[in-house]
């Protein structure tokens, strides 16, 4: 089952986090961080940091994302929609490794700096099988990533498909513990989303979902 946040109403929310409103979200989600969350739009993907530091032991994060929300802060201090998983490598010991699937290849600069702890497949490159590992994984997907036939989304979108989706998770989730999932990536209606759109993205996660949930932990 879907755990749905709506945080469209809290006020300093969207794309950038003020502190103020990260302590209410924290306080939100007090230590929880497994089954599968929905938080509506991309500008709201900084909630998966807030998941992953509730995680109390080492776990590797799984991201598809046509970005790879790897920027330098605009404003220090202030967490946003396109820089939390710098600032998880940057101030979460427990965080191992971060693999992310499907960045639109002229932001690969953006990974850098973070040698042996990030690897990258940009759109439509091979993906190959990852190392073992007996780490537990997170999984987190901004539907951005997939084709805009999948689901729309109010970003830039990349080419995957669900099938392709499904195949490349269970490349890398197979034999490991999942801790969580977290669904991201709806047009809302407030920027042009219809109510085919939303159909549409609700049975995205749907399918989504259903790679996972038989296997969380």
């Amino acid at each position: 089952m879907i755990e749905d946040f709506d945080l469209y109403g809290i006020e300093c929310a969207r794309r950038y986090c003020s502190p103020e409103t990260e302590r209410r979200l924290r306080e939100l989600i007090a230590g929880r961080y497994s089954g599968i969350h929905r938080f509506g739009s991309g500008d709201f993907h900084y909630m998966t940091r807030l998941f992953c530091d509730n995680i109390p032991d080492p776990f590797d994060l799984l991201l598809f994302d046509h970005h790879p929300d790897m920027q330098s802060p605009a404003f220090e201090g202030v967490m946003s929609c396109g820089g939390w998983v710098r600032d998880l490598l940057e101030t979460n010991p427990r965080l191992n490794h971060v693999t992310i699937v499907g960045i639109a290849p002229e932001l690969l600069v953006e990974t850098e700096g973070f040698p042996g702890r990030v690897t990258v497949y940009p759109e439509d490159a091979t993906v190959t099988p990852p190392a073992p590992s007996e780490l537990p994984l997170y999984v987190s997907v901004d539907k951005d990533v997939f084709c805009s036939c999948v689901a729309r989304t109010n970003w830039d979108q990349g080419s995957l498909d669900l099938p392709t989706f499904a195949r490349i998770a269970e490349m890398f989730t197979a034999g490991r513990r999942i801790l969580g999932v977290d669904i991201c990536g709806e047009l809302p209606l407030s920027e042009g989303g219809t109510a085919e759109d939303a159909a549409a993205s609700r049975n995205a996660d749907e399918n989504i979902a259903g790679v996972f949930e038989d296997r969380l932990i």
